[in-house]
């Protein structure tokens, strides 16, 4: 036996229906893991990637779900690395001057930014047109597709919540168990907006609270 194993046959067991298949039972668990990608964001979903930019743009990362944090290489700053934000595509691809005087707005004002485009992450400034510039992501990658030769890191950690969205689109698939599955979805949802907000606080947990200070005229 598997913990994949352990857990599909659980669920039959918790659906009273030893006679759902094992593909139907693997179903169950895909769809969950479609669940918790769309929705769920903690610590142990974020991965760092990193690759070249050629051309002014790079592809993104297969298993990429949510950019957390970008850095581009800089030589001039102590860590050979600098920061960099996202920029909205409308506003990045910006039309050009009004009243248009013959050329685009310049590189300058991307400087430091980047956008996404479907599959596709475009950044701001110039690059190395020869050998290219070197970025490193932080970002949340999909939840492990759990099997017998795959384990998972959401069943070890948080084996309720694996339940009950599994639950929930089994309940679904059920005749008559609409209800249930109404139930297991209001309890992965509330589950998983915990843990979202605690991994938030966590990020946080270690800085120092920086307040706006406002100046006094008069």
């Amino acid at each position: 036996m598997t913990d994949f194993s352990d857990f599909t046959a659980s669920l039959a067991d918790y659906a009273n229906r030893q006679d759902w298949s094992a593909v139907l039972l693997a179903s169950f668990v895909r769809d969950a893991e479609q669940k918790l990608n769309a929705e769920l964001r903690v610590d142990r979903m974020i991965a760092t990637a990193t690759n070249i930019v050629t051309c002014s743009c790079s592809t993104l990362p297969d298993d990429w779900l949510e950019t957390d944090f970008m850095l581009i290489a800089n030589p001039t700053t102590p860590t050979g690395w600098s920061p960099i934000n996202y920029k909205p595509r409308d506003e990045f691809f910006r039309l050009p001057n009004t009243p248009y005087a013959g050329t685009w707005a310049s590189w300058i004002s991307t400087l430091g930014t980047y956008t996404v485009e479907g599959r596709t992450i475009w950044f701001g400034g110039q690059v190395d047109t020869l050998e290219g510039t070197q970025f490193q992501m932080s970002y949340y990658q999909e939840v492990p597709i759990f099997s017998d030769t795959n384990p998972s890191w959401v069943y070890t950690k948080y084996p309720s919540l694996y339940r009950y969205a599994a639950l929930m689109h089994a309940d679904l698939h059920a005749i008559g168990e609409e209800d249930k599955a109404a139930m297991m979805k209001q309890l992965a949802e509330d589950m998983i907006g915990k843990l979202n907000a605690d991994h938030q606080r966590a990020r946080a947990s270690s800085s120092r609270i920086s307040r706006t200070r406002f100046r006094s005229f008069g």
